[in-house]
């Protein structure tokens, strides 16, 4: 019998480090420009790792503002206004069950949101999540786990939202998966003005990503463009458990403040791409022997 996302989250209770993501939501695409912003994002996965079995449940969940606010160090008003945004986030999903054809079902992430006054001591944010997100949860057999830390880390949202998608695929046999562009787009949530060309959707939406994803996940991932004519059509994303080494660097930089990360990051990627350069230049050079 296979897995569900409940029995994941059981098995998961005390790893502390560990949201369980349903892979039907990783999957969801977004429609134009609608894709949840990154705090908004990172809040999703924590209220569902916060509810953890009762998930599923028709129930009310509550957390105290200052967890929130001790996770995300910002502005009360940026929390309130990422919980408002999950509140008014509508997610549409196709749901296959047994016996029974084929079916969307969509509904917003929050149904219901109670908020106290933020300056009240002990001040909380009650919540409930919709019928819909909990159909799709408690019917999940598609599941990944992923690290709150790394969740918390990441610092762009297009990064955030392939290490997800990623995931998901990152413990099967396969290790690569074609998309297409426009396929691709639906994974980001791009409004159709923006990152329409190739060159600036790679410059400013995937290379950042994959980079952040190198720099802070458990696998490695890569890409490559593939043309149709002059024009590129279908992306390649290849992905890979990392080495022992490369685990003990992404968790050394886990326990780092984020000050600095990017610089580290890109310092990383530069050193990356001069030894590859010295490894061409000395093989260029290198004498050519017979036999």
């Amino acid at each position: 019998m296979a897995t569900t996302v409940i029995d994941a989250i059981r098995m998961t209770r005390s790893a502390p480090d560990a949201i369980i993501a349903a892979g039907e939501l990783v999957d969801m695409r977004f429609k134009s420009g609608s894709a949840l912003s990154l705090r908004a994002a990172k809040l999703f996965c924590l209220l569902i790792q916060e509810a953890g079995v009762e998930v599923i449940e028709p129930r009310q969940h509550s957390l105290p503002f200052s967890v929130l606010n001790e996770t995300f160090h910002t502005s009360k008003d940026d929390l309130v206004e990422a919980i408002e945004e999950l509140h008014s986030t509508t997610i549409t999903v196709r749901i296959a069950t047994e016996g029974r054809q084929t079916f969307t079902k969509s509904g917003p992430i929050l149904s219901d949101v109670e908020r106290e006054d933020e300056d009240a001591a002990g001040a909380e944010i009650r919540f409930e999540f919709s019928p819909a997100l909990r159909r799709v949860i408690a019917d999940s057999t598609h599941w990944a786990a992923v690290s709150r830390r790394a969740v918390l880390a990441f610092e762009g949202k297009y990064a955030l939202r392939l290490y997800l998608f990623l995931s998901l695929r990152a413990g099967l046999r396969k290790t690569s998966e074609r998309f297409s562009v426009q396929e691709l787009r639906e994974v980001f949530g791009l409004d159709d003005g923006k990152l329409n060309r190739w060159v600036d959707l790679r410059r400013f939406a995937i290379e950042p990503a994959i980079a952040e994803i190198n720099h802070l996940a458990g696998f490695r991932a890569s890409y490559s463009a593939i043309k149709r004519g002059r024009r590129v059509e279908i992306v390649e994303f290849a992905w890979g458990l990392k080495g022992r080494d490369e685990l003990v660097e992404a968790a050394k930089e886990l326990e780092r403040t984020r000050t600095g990360r990017t610089a580290r990051r890109q310092g990383k990627v530069e050193s990356i791409a001069e030894e590859r350069q010295r490894l061409a230049d000395s093989l260029a050079n290198a004498p050519l022997r017979n036999g």
